[in-house]
């Protein structure tokens, strides 16, 4: 098979781009796939490899300055003085010790992060689903995607259902970009406008997906990338350019010192071996032994302080430069900001809610003028996170004390508020078990989920704030006054819903949106209790 990497994939229809693959629905066969890999090689980076300990060793001592301490070193030999040769030699040793054990830590724990990182696909070989390692996929294969799935290729799609894919680390797009199998009109058309194609790297946050891969390994978007930065020169850091530079002042003063001592110790009477000791004892002592030390440590504690940043320094030199930078010119997502989203308020039954905290973790507190809110005595609240929290296909998960999440930003954050007022995942959805849902759609703006509840059905609807207020007639009021009780407060029943008004509800919206919020809106319908399927128009009216 001859492969062209120029071919415009995202613009060819389904049926071009398989004829130029030669590949089918049933997938390659294991020979054919065996073929391609020997032609086109692993899918994986070319990269220059680990850097051996003993490259590390050596890396230390090439400096100007470890170079004069040496040949004073080999000086004092020469002059029989052991103690000084001793004591330059420990400095030497010092400065590489230091180096290396910072530099091999670096390296190490950069090489486990890369094992860590090796990723699995899912493809259909043969009619059968399998489960491969990414670096042995091949141009033709066909990978399935879903929710929560790293894409292991450059896959050029033929089957979506609601696919919305994360690509913040290839173009620096924050919102997750629905995908379609549809070809695109414009074969020149930039990366991000690309909607018939999913990238290496990127990550499904929602929906089901199948793509032919259409390159891999350098061949790749993030391939090219690669090779761009490979192709650019090192150079020396401003550090490491100043010490060359005081490293030639250095070595002509000691020899301008030698020099004069030497010519004026002509001028005496002293015999020429004793002035030729002399003038090098005097080289010598010239030489700053513990510049080098000071300065590794320097280094060394920066490179300690951001490793508790959770920041990987390869090379000691790198701290000086970070510290040099009076401008970073960065991407904002993922960067600058950490493309995790957290609901801050939160308006139900006529009340504001703020929400302390930020982030996955599900560490804070919902609260109205600082005080904390108990969810029995807010049932719109508590209803306004349930609906959050069911009508969601994302998850939340803990390990070792730390979470790690699948599924789109947005309604990983509903899922943590629910969790701070105390609404667990599971528990709900036993209470709550999903009998159907409609999934979101962009040209409907909203999801819906049907619940079984005590011989009840509930229809819970999560979308655009101005789409639900459309389909709603009443919204949800605030519970009369309770009582003061001693003890436990029994939970507060729901208070009859009241006329809507949707023109304050979309003013609402846009007034939190010109703040830079996302805003959501929650709705929800009693229906009988012998409904089992969702259909639009069900939905579509009559919401509280």
């Amino acid at each position: 098979m001859e492969f062209d990497q120029s071919v415009p994939w995202h613009h060819l229809t389904i049926e071009e781009v398989r004829s130029r693959l030669q590949t089918g629905d049933e997938g390659l066969s294991a020979t054919e796939a065996e073929r391609r890999l020997r032609a086109f090689g692993p899918n994986r980076f070319v990269t220059e490899g680990g850097v051996s300990p003993l490259q590390i060793l050596l890396q230390q001592l090439q400096s100007p300055l470890i170079y004069i301490l040496i040949a004073a070193a080999g000086v004092t030999v020469l002059l029989g003085d052991l103690v000084d040769t001793a004591v330059i030699l420990a400095v030497v040793v010092l400065n590489t010790a230091l180096g290396f054990v910072q530099e091999y830590k670096a390296e190490q724990a950069l090489q486990a992060l890369t094992r860590l990182a090796a990723p699995r696909a899912q493809v259909v070989r043969e009619g059968r689903e399998l489960q491969v390692d990414a670096s042995e996929l091949v141009p033709g294969d066909l990978v399935l995607l879903e929710a929560g799935a790293r894409v292991p290729a450059d896959l050029r799609l033929v089957r979506t259902f609601e696919l919305q894919v994360d690509e913040s680390a290839l173009t620096g797009e924050s919102v997750p970009v629905p995908k379609t199998e549809q070809p695109v009109p414009d074969p020149n058309a930039p990366l991000g406008d690309r909607l018939s194609m999913a990238y290496l790297g990127t990550v499904v946050v929602r929906g089901r997906g199948a793509g032919l891969v259409v390159a891999t390994g350098m061949q790749t978007a993030f391939g090219h990338i690669s090779q761009q930065v490979r192709e650019v020169g090192r150079v020396r850091t401003p550090l490491q350019m100043r010490l060359d530079q005081f490293a030639r002042i250095v070595a002509a003063g000691v020899l301008g010192v030698t020099a004069l001592v030497f010519v004026l110790g002509l001028t005496t009477d002293e015999p020429l071996v004793d002035i030729l000791l002399t003038a090098v004892a005097t080289a010598v002592a010239t030489v700053p032994e513990g510049l080098p030390v000071t300065i590794t440590v320097a280094l060394a504690v920066g490179v300690s302080r951001m490793a508790r940043r959770m920041a990987i320094i390869r090379k000691l030199a790198a701290v000086e430069t970070l510290g040099s930078c009076t401008f970073i010119c960065s991407d904002k997502t993922g960067t600058l900001t950490r493309n995790e989203m957290t609901v801050t308020r939160i308006h139900a039954g006529g009340q504001e809610y703020e929400v302390t905290g930020a982030g996955y973790a599900p560490e804070g507190e919902i609260t109205v003028g600082g005080r904390p809110v108990n969810v029995q005595e807010a049932p719109a609240l508590e209803l306004t996170l349930r609906i959050g929290l069911l009508t969601n296909e994302s998850s939340l998960i803990e390990e070792d004390g730390t979470y790690r999440v699948r599924g789109d930003p947005t309604e990983v954050a509903l899922i943590v508020a629910a969790r701070k007022a105390g609404l667990h995942p599971e528990h709900e959805r036993e209470a709550y078990p999903l009998l159907d849902e409609i999934p979101f759609e962009s040209d409907l703006r909203y999801m819906a989920t049907l619940h079984a509840h005590e011989g009840r059905r509930l229809i819970f609807v999560k979308g655009a704030p101005e789409r639900v207020a459309a389909m709603s007639r009443a919204a949800v009021a605030a519970p009369a006054p309770q009582p003061e009780r001693m003890g436990p407060v029994p939970p507060v029943p729901l208070a009859p819903p009241v006329e809507l008004d949707p023109e304050e509800i979309v003013a609402r919206s846009n007034a939190l949106a010109a703040e830079g919020l996302r805003v959501l809106a929650m709705a929800y319908k009693e229906v009988p209790p012998d409904t089992g399927e969702l259909e639009h128009q069900m939905v579509e009216s009559g919401l509280t």
